[in-house]
């Protein structure tokens, strides 16, 4: 029999780790009404940010597409959205864009005739679905319900040399019980792009990673037609960290390369985009189907994700300042062994147990933006 968690199966087949109910601003200046919505109801978890207002283009699609994104994740039970009126992200909008496997509302500070209003009935909501939440229980379900998602961060190579074969192996048996599991690709991965295109079967995942291990290219707005003159090749000493950082995808073939808010069309291997910033990174995930992240680190993280429980993964060192904020530390033993014991962790933690950074309420949403803000 393969391997198991105890999750909350949604009506859509997939399971969630956590169980929240969720309360999306769809722009800025609904933050605060959210915000005092979640402060009156236990249970609630408010996911604002600073964007949705008078946004264009690709930073408005992305801003769109990560909202969608959260409030469909596995791991909220029922999503309000909670807007303005005047914004350029409405709220009908998002509701349209929402797949209807949950229970999902709408409502608007400006049609409520204000935020007292607003807050009066956007309580009343969710207190009904935090309640049934609650008497929701947690049921037997395989690990192929598992969407994974990796992060690196603050990683040094001696930290690298010892963490990377063991989340490798981890990832192997993940997949070998048909989990998913998402490798942010990020700008220390970017060089070894050759050496992963040879994971995969897919010409245009191929050519997409053999054509970001040549040169890093940043979108600027005076130049933003041309981006590959903003390229510069990387040294032998970034490919060579790189080529190390992607042990931790293990042996398995890649099946894609996804960008902001994308989700996967299969179980297996995945890549995804990922800026440097942990939160927004970590939101990215959540947005794209996570339902539980791996943080892999040179020390304890001081924060993760709202959406995501966030297991913290670092070398032993006696030295950590931020050490009780780790959830498993890598050792010298065999790997295989500890890649077994890391992936029973994760189990753990899946089925209900918190990180340490859920027990100090250490959790975050953001969103990036697409091009370089004025």
């Amino acid at each position: 029999m393969g391997l198991s968690f105890e999750g909350y199966v949604r009506e859509d087949g997939s399971a969630g780790t956590r169980n929240h109910v969720g309360v999306v601003c769809s722009v800025v200046c609904s933050s605060v009404v959210a915000k005092d919505i979640t402060e009156k109801v236990p249970g609630t978890v408010p996911f604002v940010h600073g964007n949705g207002c008078a946004q264009l283009g690709d930073d408005f699609k992305l801003t769109k597409n990560m909202l969608v994104g959260i409030a469909s994740n596995p791991n909220l039970h029922s999503a309000l959205i909670v807007g303005l009126g005047c914004e350029t992200n409405q709220v009908s909008g998002l509701l349209e864009s929402i797949p209807e496997t949950k229970p999902v509302q709408g409502i608007g500070i400006q049609q409520m005739a204000g935020g007292t209003n607003t807050i009066d009935k956007g309580v009343g909501i969710v207190e009904q679905w935090a309640r049934e939440a609650a008497s929701e229980k947690r049921e037997r379900v395989p690990v192929s319900s598992l969407t994974v998602g990796i992060l690196t961060v603050d990683l040094d190579e001696a930290s690298l040399q010892s963490a990377a074969p063991v989340i490798g192996g981890a990832v192997d048996i993940l997949i070998e019980n048909g989990a998913t599991v998402m490798m942010g690709y990020s700008q220390t991965l970017e060089p070894a792009g050759k050496l992963l295109s040879e994971r995969s079967d897919n010409a245009s995942v191929k050519e997409k990673l053999l054509t970001a291990s040549e040169t890093l290219k940043r979108k600027r707005w005076k130049n933003i037609n041309n981006p590959t003159s903003l390229g510069s090749g990387f040294s032998e000493e970034e490919k060579a960290f790189a080529e190390l950082e992607a042990k931790m995808t293990g042996t398995s073939p890649i099946k894609s390369l996804l960008g902001y808010s994308q989700t996967p069309s299969e179980a297996g291997l995945h890549l995804i985009t990922v800026p440097g910033n942990i939160v927004e990174a970590l939101s990215n995930m959540a947005s794209s189907g996570c339902n539980i992240a791996m943080v892999v680190s040179g020390r304890g993280v001081l924060t993760g994700s709202l959406a995501l429980p966030c297991m913290t993964v670092v070398p032993e060192n006696p030295n950590d300042p931020f050490e009780e904020l780790v959830d498993y530390k890598v050792s010298a033993k065999e790997v295989q062994s500890q890649a077994e014991d890391l992936v029973a962790s994760l189990i753990e933690i899946c089925s209900g147990k918190q990180t340490n950074l859920e027990k100090m309420e250490l959790g975050e949403f953001s969103i990036p933006h697409v091009g370089t803000t004025f």
